[in-house]
Order: C-alpha cells, then structure tokens, then sequence
C-alpha cells in the first residue's frame, strides 16, 4: 500500500513539475511561428477572396524550407475556409512574399496579372485568359 501511494505522490509531483516547465515555456515563447501576426498582415486578402474559394499559392522561400512549410501552413491557417493550392494553376494565386520585389514581373513570369498588393508581402493576381 505504501508503494502504491508513493507512486501516486511521485505521479502527482509529476505532473505539477511539467505543468510549471510548460508555463515557463509559454510565457518565453508565445508565438515563434508569428500566425497571430499573419491575421493582420492577411487581412485584406481574407475580405477579397470568397470562403469557397480554391486559391492557388506562390512564395519566394526556398521549395522544401522550413521557412516555406511554416509560410504556407500559416497562410493556410489564417485564410481558411478557403483551399491553398501550392503553384500558379488556379484562377486567383495568393503571393506570400518575404521580401519586396517588382510584384508585377513575378506574377507575368507565371502567366499571373497582379490584381492587388496588399503590402507586407501579400499579393493577389488573377490569372491571364489563355495562360
């Protein structure tokens, strides 16, 4: 019996002891994907793109980056109900970019026609009839 209540004490201890490790943790490290962030920075594009919409996805990070997957899991998050789609084939394409660049020209090179900047990186174009 005594066995059996020292080890729920221990399990108990246990538990308080993670729970006290994962506040600290919390407290340290909020939010380290920064998706609170992409609320605002998504803003315009939410109230410009319908919820049933399938939207296409195009980034200037590295294809299989850490910083790639975290972008486009995060927009995806933000912008759902809508459907992302990685690459240039649907009729609207969502740019996430990290840096600024001629918008215009990257959207051309992809048979895209920018549509609208948003700023902070996000851009909408629609996709050029016969492209």
């Amino acid at each position: 019996m005594a066995g059996v209540a020292i080890a729920a004490l221990l399990c108990l201890w246990g538990s308080f002891a993670s729970y006290g490790v994962e506040a600290d943790f919390q407290k340290e490290y909020r939010d380290p994907y920064l998706i609170s962030a992409q609320f605002a920075r998504f803003g315009g594009a939410l109230s410009s793109i319908p919820e049933n919409a399938r939207i296409g996805y195009i980034t200037d990070t590295p294809p299989g980056s850490a910083a790639n997957s975290a972008m486009f899991l995060g927009a995806q998050y933000v912008l759902a109900p809508r459907l992302l789609i990685r690459g240039a084939g649907e009729a609207l394409v969502l740019g996430n970019f990290t840096r600024p660049a001629d918008f215009a020209s990257v959207g051309r090179s992809q048979g895209l026609r920018l549509q609208q900047d948003f700023g902070q990186g996000v851009v909408l174009f629609r996709k050029e009839p016969g492209a």
